[in-house]
């Protein structure tokens, strides 16, 4: 796929994680803990503590179709984890127009609870009062291993209102009767009302990373989707990011990779630009974009522990250049291939160099939210200028969405050129075709 210039670009901003005081919820949380950046961001988090966020280990799933106004149906949320013995869920259901509002009403067996607000009053809820629906404690099912599937009833406004956005957050619990260590995932759903607009559609080999064109992704990479039907207009996350929530839902698009939501920082009529979720699976994968006229076909793309790939800009002659930082901040790379680039880099002087999907950290480090403390790289990656290896300085981090670094000492005794660089993590190298401009 063509890398689009305007993607390779840092992402700004760390921000920090405020502690809070924590609860077990056993018979249903609070209201307003599905995740939902309208809501805030919390989810389950806010109670239980321990685990990391969105681990890669489970998964949440939610199930809904194609809406008819004033049909009810069927929802399933299902919630996965290897080790889990005892579930709970949180969802709420709201108009993608305004996400303040409510989308319909829920319809709930006597096993599970309705809630009404923030504050959670009892269900009936009133007109305007969003609803959320929760487990009761018989449904946690103790002891039970392997997932849990919840099933109740939506009924959708009596007129078509556009898209309608679920967001659902779930805890699959080690069942010691304590809020620490468990673990939570969130995630969401978009539907639209049956027979409108065309579906999504990816293009056939329009998967890869999103700053070399690479068809492999990896954890915490940078995604490039290319395709159809996606946006309605082009749309950037500036404005939806919530208390350090990424937004998993964008312009009216979701997409999921290996059934995971990931976060989207660039939603266009064409082209998506995602952060992968953090996940363990390696092999062929499924992506899915979803809008409100429905799921697109699943496209399989490879995943890998690691698919590094390096910051950098298209040029020319087909290559890319490296845009790199001097310890003082300065841009450096190749001088006409990004506007922010004041110079080449310089024999014997310290360079920055910036990437995505170079894998694991110690810490894990979730991709939907933003990156409270550096990360630093269980495997040491190693750098090649010019086919010539390089000393690291420090330890190699990820330190903000997606975005890792390291530094090291430009070679000496390099001519003015262009210079292949080449970063090799988890056994797997960025691409050949990233060159270091380099002058004296």
């Amino acid at each position: 796929m063509r890398v689009n210039s305007k993607f390779a670009r840092f992402f700004a901003g760390t921000l920090m994680a405020m502690p809070v005081l924590m609860f077990g919820f056993s018979n249903g949380p609070p209201g307003a803990r599905t995740g939902a950046p309208v809501d805030g961001g919390l989810a389950c988090t806010a109670c239980h503590r321990g685990g990391t966020l969105n681990d890669g280990k489970g998964r949440l799933l939610i199930t809904a179709a194609a809406y008819t106004p004033g049909t009810r149906q069927k929802i399933t949320v299902r919630l996965e984890h290897p080790d889990a013995q005892r579930w709970g869920f949180e969802i709420t259901a709201r108009l993608m127009s305004d996400e303040t509002k409510k989308a319909g009403t829920f319809v709930v067996p006597a096993e599970l609870r309705q809630v009404c607000g923030p504050t959670a009053t009892a269900a009936p809820c009133a007109d305007d009062a969003v609803e959320f629906v929760t487990h009761l404690r018989p449904e946690t099912g103790a002891g039970t291993g392997t997932g849990r599937t919840f099933e109740f009833e939506w009924t959708p406004p009596a007129a078509s209102a556009g898209g309608v956005v679920f967001y659902a957050a779930g805890n699959a619990a080690n069942n010691n009767n304590t809020n620490a260590g468990d673990s939570i995932y969130t995630t969401s759903l978009v539907i639209g009302p049956a027979g409108n607009a065309p579906r999504p559609a990816i293009s056939a080999g329009g998967i890869s990373d999103a700053w070399t064109g690479q068809p492999v992704i990896a954890s915490n990479g940078w995604v490039g989707i290319s395709g159809a039907n996606f946006a309605a207009a082009n749309t950037q996350w500036d404005r939806a990011i919530n208390a350090g929530a990424l937004p998993i839902f964008l312009g009216g698009v979701t997409v999921k990779i290996n059934d995971r939501a990931a976060p989207i920082y660039f939603a266009g009529t064409t082209q998506l630009y995602a952060l992968a979720p953090l996940d363990d699976t390696t092999g062929n994968v499924p992506v899915v974009v979803s809008t409100p006229a429905g799921d697109s076909a699943p496209m399989m793309v490879r995943k890998a522990a690691a698919a590094p790939a390096l910051l950098s800009s298209p040029g020319p002659n087909n290559r890319m250049f490296a845009v790199v930082a001097a310890a003082n901040g300065a841009i450096l790379g190749r001088p006409g291939t990004d506007t922010r680039v004041t110079r080449a880099a310089r024999p014997g002087e310290v360079i920055f160099i910036f990437g995505s999907g170079w894998g694991p950290t110690e810490p894990l480090v979730t991709a939907d939210r933003a990156v409270a403390a550096e990360a630093a790289m269980v495997d040491r990656p190693s750098v090649t200028v010019n086919n010539t290896g390089v000393t690291l300085m420090g330890t190699p981090t990820l330190f903000s969405a997606g975005l890792y670094q390291t530094s090291f000492v430009v070679p000496a005794g390099l001519a003015d050129g262009d210079y292949p660089i080449v970063l090799t993590a988890g056994g797997a190298a960025s691409s050949s075709n990233v060159f270091l401009t380099v002058a004296r």
